[in-house]
Parts: structure tokens; sequence; C-alpha cells
């Protein structure tokens, strides 16, 4: 259910995406190359229903999708939602490209017991063949998915008991690439050998990934992200937390907050984002990145791109889903960066699945 590979057929569907803050959704229509985003919308996750990215709690996470989908202008047929975090691994292989699929399916399900830290028995498996390897073109680079399957089940149910069946169980960074290229369709063009790392800060986390071609080829997951910029200033200011996320939301913090707290908060994600790059071009072979792509609702902090891209010297690109929601773009009046995950599992409308 990982649908990685395009088979079968097409379905409308509403992108769900599980945050540990708030539970998101996304609703499209139109076609490939050409759709328009018709609902954004998103509900308070319940306390302690998503604890370490597995929803602890499924009959409360029932609930919020329930209000969830109340919201939406008309209720979608299907759902297509996503496992991410410490329960998912991905990792590109290299095969024979002569190998049959029946052949690579076996080899693939040998490899898993080497790649994945997971007894095979516990996990959903899935594959797709990204193309012949750049520096021996006989063999194929496949990108191997693995999800907990707990994890999986744990998602279908609180959508299905909501009364929305799921159609597709995607891998989160899989589904934030599909939204980047379908906003940055230059990425893809003339087959681009173009480097692109994609930055998404979460709550919780800071997810790291790099794209060649549309192709994502490596991700790393930090334990970094905006509920650390809110300790900040609740441990600064004396205040409880949930009023110190409140005043960052609301962007009511006190008027000496950029010196005393933000900044510190800013040089320090520039350090892991940095670290990051790092980590993936002595481990990859390449020298450097190309672009930067920033996502995710703790990438609104002011001043973060212009900084990112002085101090690491690369092109930063923050892309916002309302440029192709006009209409939501004057109604919410705000960058829609954290809702980039829930589109790309919409737009998985659009792309052929296995079902």
């Amino acid at each position: 259910m990982l649908g990685l590979r395009n088979q079968g057929s097409l379905f409308s569907m509403v992108g769900v995406d599980f945050g540990c803050q708030t539970i998101k959704a996304v609703m499209v229509s139109g076609k490939p190359g050409r759709y328009q985003i018709d609902a954004c919308v998103e509900v308070a996750t319940p306390k302690g229903a998503i604890v370490d990215f597995q929803l602890q709690d499924i009959e409360k996470a029932s609930q919020a999708i329930k209000q969830l989908l109340k919201l939406l202008p008309s209720k979608g047929k299907f759902a297509a939602t996503a496992v991410s975090g410490s329960n998912v691994i991905t990792k590109v292989t290299q095969v024979d490209s002569k190998l049959s699929e029946t052949e690579l399916e076996s080899h693939i399900q040998m490899e898993a017991e080497q790649l994945i830290p997971f007894p095979l028995d516990e996990i959903s498996l899935d594959f797709e063949v990204l193309g012949p390897n750049l520096t021996d073109p006989t063999r194929n680079d496949v990108l191997v998915s693995a999800a907990r399957t707990d994890s999986i089940s744990g998602r279908v149910s609180a959508l299905q008991d909501a009364g929305i069946p799921v159609k597709v169980v995607d891998v989160g960074l899989h589904a934030l690439g599909r939204s980047v290229v379908s906003l940055l369709p230059e990425l893809v063009e003339a087959k681009s050998q173009a480097v692109c790392a994609v930055v998404d800060i979460g709550a919780v986390s800071l997810t790291f990934g790099v794209m060649i071609n549309g192709e994502m080829i490596y991700s790393r997951l930090q334990s970094f992200g905006g509920e650390n910029f809110t300790q900040s200033v609740a441990s600064f200011y004396s205040m409880p937390m949930d009023e110190a996320e409140r005043a960052k939301v609301q962007n009511k913090l006190p008027p000496d907050a950029e010196m005393d707290v933000l900044a510190p908060y800013i040089t320090l994600l520039i350090q892991q984002v940095r670290r990051n790059v790092q980590l993936f071009c002595s481990s990859s072979g390449y020298r450097e990145i190309d672009m930067l792509v920033l996502s995710g609702g703790g990438s609104l902090l002011a001043g973060l791109s212009e900084q990112l891209a002085l101090e690491l010297q690369v092109e930063v690109v923050h892309p916002d889903p309302f440029t192709v929601a006009p209409k939501l773009r004057t109604e919410i009046n705000k960058h829609g960066a954290k809702y980039m995950t829930a589109l790309g599992l919409a737009l998985r409308s659009f792309i052929p699945c296995q079902i």
C-alpha cells in the first residue's frame, strides 16, 4: 500500500497529512500539470494522539479527522496519506538492469533483509526503479521503501473509522518531493541533474532530503523543529508552552524577541542544515548542492530564507502552494508551506497507482 509504483487506475483523493501539532487536508482538481487547489484545511492533533510519529490513539485521531472532513467543501471519496519519521526507511540500491520484474522483486526482498533494520514480517515493502546508474549503466538505481506495518494500519484505521477509505499510503518525503516538483517543474525539465536539497521543518523534526531529476535519493531525519523555538520563548520569558506557542503563531512575541530568541534559534537551525549538507556530500560523492527548497510550518520564520542563502551561498526557494490557489491565497492570506506534504498526497489523484 506504500503505492510507489505507477500502475493501475486514477482516483480522486484527499491528501491527509498527520502532523504532531495539526492534521492537514488538501483537495485538488484538474489534471496533471494543470491543477488547482480547491481546499486546504487543518485541525489540532489531539494531545497524545501522535507520539514519535506513531499514532497512539486511533479513536481520538478519527474524531479529529471527522472534524477535518466537515471543513472541506465536499467530502472526498478516498484518502491518500503518508507515514514518516523513524517508522520509515528509504534506501537507493543498485541492481542488474537485465533482471525481469519477478527476479527484481525476489532480489529486493532478499536485499531488504540487509537494508532494513526491522524484521521483514513487521514491515510493508515497496520499490521503484529510478533508472540507469550514472557510473555503471549496466545497473539500475532502485529506490526501496519500507514502513512498519503498525504505523500504516493505524493511519488507515483512523481515516476509515472517520468514513473515508484509504487508497494510498505514501512516504511523507516522497509526497513532499511531488509537490516541490509540481511547483518547480524546472527541476525535471530537460532531465535536469541539478542537486536540490529539500528542508522540511515541522513541529518536532527537521527532514532533510535531496532530489535529482525529481527523484528523492537521500533522506535524513533530526529531532529539531518549531517546538525548539517555542521552548526557547517559554524559557526566556517564563511563559507556559501553550502561551508561547500562541504568541509565536500569532506573531505577538515581545519586541526584543527577535534578538534574544529568534536570532540564536535561526543560527542553530542554519548549523543543522549546513551539517546535513556536509553529511550528504561526504556520503554521496557530490561536491555541493545547487538549490535548497524550504518547506513546513517551521520554515515561515522571517528572514530564514535570506540568511540560509547568505550562509550557505546557495539559491534558496520557498515555494507556496497557494500560487495555484488564488482564491485561497486571498482568503487565508498566509504562505502555504505547511500544506506541502498534504498537497503532494492529493496529487496522487493524477498518478496511476497500484490499489
